[in-house]
């Protein structure tokens, strides 16, 4: 069964705010090590909204040249200015990234039209393939699947999306109608729950943040869907229900899915971009203790 499982990779930093590059090609060669199917760099989980265009650009590069090609990656290169999108998106490609990812206008609400235009000048000025990232609890507002079919069908270059949605509604819509049309279009979910749900309905799988702590797990969870074995499908998904409680221990939940990283000895430190919080003493005890009950070491 066609499943894939990518990691929406954090970005490490040091305390003083400069990337932690040591840590960062841990964490890359721990997640390929353990099978991922992807790399997304600077994604939501990565803060890229935080970090000025220098440092996107030598995180980009940094990763192009430590990933080299072991696993797919794409960049995130969204922006609110359009022809910043364009010329990071080709820098990307240029560099050989394998494609880039680009959320649609945030602040005010884009109706179809306006959406349909966006992403039709992104298409024809950027030379490689280009991932739609819909989260609308970030932006404010979903982009429909007609518009997504329409984009399908004129740019041969979109070539998928990321459905960052709690529910399957969105994205079964997605699948029935952009997949009947487009069958190599790929459409992933964003939240690590959803995984299952998404192929089974005949989606590609998942982008989604808990693969940064876990890659051994959820590398095991596509191995049970391509070897059709229902029992580690149902593990994989149960272990999985239970983590998920780590994106409630604090809101925004990056500070403790860095904390438990930098616990599991991967990162040196868990901090953030300004004013993301730091994790709690409190914070480390419920992460320890949820670690523990699933034997995570």
């Amino acid at each position: 069964m066609n499943a894939a499982y990518l990691v929406p990779a954090i970005t490490l930093f040091n305390e003083d705010g400069t990337l932690d590059l040591v840590s960062q090609e841990r964490l890359y060669n721990n997640l390929i090590e353990n099978g991922v199917d992807g790399i997304l760099v600077e994604g939501s989980s990565s803060e890229f909204f935080a970090m000025d265009m220098e440092q996107r650009r030598e995180m980009a590069r940094f990763a192009i040249e430590k990933v080299a090609h072991r696993t797919k990656l794409i960049i995130g290169t969204s922006s609110m200015v359009a022809n910043e999108i364009v010329s990071f998106s080709n820098y990307c490609l240029d560099a050989g990234a394998d494609a880039v990812m680009i959320l649609p206008p945030y602040y005010f609400h884009f109706g179809p039209e306006a959406l349909l235009q966006y992403y039709d000048r992104l298409a024809k000025e950027i030379h490689g393939p280009i991932y739609i990232y819909n989260f609308p609890d970030n932006t404010g507002y979903t982009i429909p699947p007609e518009t997504v079919l329409q984009l399908a069908l004129m740019h041969p270059n979109i070539v998928g999306l990321k459905d960052t949605i709690m529910g399957m509604d969105h994205t079964r819509e997605l699948i029935k109608i952009v997949k009947s049309r487009v069958p190599s279009f790929e459409i992933y979910s964003g939240f690590d729950d959803n995984f299952a749900r998404n192929v089974m309905s005949g989606g590609n799988g998942c982008i989604a943040a808990l693969s940064n702590l876990v890659p051994e797990i959820t590398s095991a969870w596509v191995r049970a869907f391509r070897e059709n074995d229902l029992e580690g499908i149902a593990l994989g998904q149960q272990k999985i229900d239970r983590l998920m409680d780590l994106y409630s221990i604090r809101s925004p939940f990056l500070p403790v899915l860095k904390e438990a990283i930098k616990l599991r000895g991967i990162a040196s430190s868990s901090a953030g971009t300004f004013p993301m919080p730091n994790a709690t003493i409190e914070d480390d005890a419920r992460i320890l203790e949820l670690l523990a009950k699933e034997g995570i070491r």
